[in-house]
């Protein structure tokens, strides 16, 4: 009965996980959690100095509980084409084998103005039109093309994981309860992660011949460079108001990946799981009474 211990179902020590947007955020507390947990990690970041400080930082954690972490990092612009196809080349390049591919880089949009409820038709105008094309062109780019030609470029190592048996072969993508709430106007942000949402089911279900299990986490407000704890403007001092009563932490992140790209998690395939402390629960559109 020891492959119903959790050391054994949650074990993760022997796979070869690639995260992108490792160099802060929930990427950064992704990579902490794999090293920690004795995988081999690949950190991908447009951000070099902060992808190095990530490296470093989950190396300490790995050797906290003494475990001898073997990291690996890429710089890449993911917003192009040319870098996915870049990162693409550099890991086939140097990688026989990997188990798990993580999309944590992403991109979200503010509206320069916002519309307030009861405003006037003309200030609608203003606000709706502060949505620049380039930032609706940025967040695709980089919330949704990204993660489906990186994937589409490494899926001969995915396929290969995948008849291990044991959750390896697992592509993470990552959602937002914005996908399917209206309760912000952030239209380029909101739209993309639907797009995500919707990319799960189209990639699961075209991967099935060979069981590559697409999934995605879908994070309530969680301390990122989006959701910054300094910034009095940021969406992170909502968190007190959701059921749970606090951000979500790395621990919440942690436990979610590690389980999706486990053994414990090798049935699920094709969903997009809600980790947002019931955030969702309680969020409401808004209309103003106005004549």
């Amino acid at each position: 009965m020891a492959h119903l211990l959790p050391q054994n179902l949650f074990d993760v020590s022997a796979k070869v996980v690639l995260i992108t947007g490792a160099g802060s955020g929930i990427g950064r507390m992704l990579a902490k959690g794999y090293a920690v947990n004795g995988a081999q990690t690949i950190l991908v970041d447009i951000n070099l100095e902060a992808v190095l400080e990530t490296k470093e930082s989950s190396r300490e954690a790995a050797k906290s509980v003494e475990v001898d972490a073997e990291i690996h990092t890429i710089q890449g612009d993911l917003s192009r084409k040319e870098g996915v196809d870049a990162v693409v080349q550099e890991v086939l390049k140097n990688f026989t084998s990997l188990d798990v591919i993580i999309h944590c880089a992403a991109y979200r949009h503010m509206n320069p103005i916002t519309f307030q409820h009861g405003e006037s038709l003309e200030q609608l105008e203003t606000a709706t039109n502060s949505a620049s094309w380039e930032s609706w062109d940025h967040a695709f780019q980089l919330n949704v093309l990204a993660p489906y030609f990186l994937t589409a470029g490494l899926i001969k190592l995915l396929g290969e994981s995948a008849k291990k048996g044991d959750g390896s072969g697992s592509v993470i993508l990552f959602s937002s309860p914005a996908s399917v709430h209206n309760h912000q106007f952030v239209p380029a942000y909101q739209t993309s992660k639907a797009a995500v949402d919707h990319l799960v089911r189209i990639l699961a279900a075209e991967f099935a011949d060979f069981y590559i299990r697409v999934n995605a986490i879908s994070p309530g407000l969680v301390p990122s460079g989006m959701s910054d704890v300094n910034d009095a403007t940021s969406n992170i001092h909502l968190a007190k108001d959701s059921p749970a009563r606090r951000s979500g932490s790395e621990e919440d992140m942690v436990g979610v990946a590690v389980w999706l790209s486990s053994r414990a998690g090798a049935f699920m395939d094709g969903k997009v799981v809600r980790i947002d402390g019931g955030r969702l629960l309680v969020l409401k559109g808004v209309i103003s009474n106005h004549d």
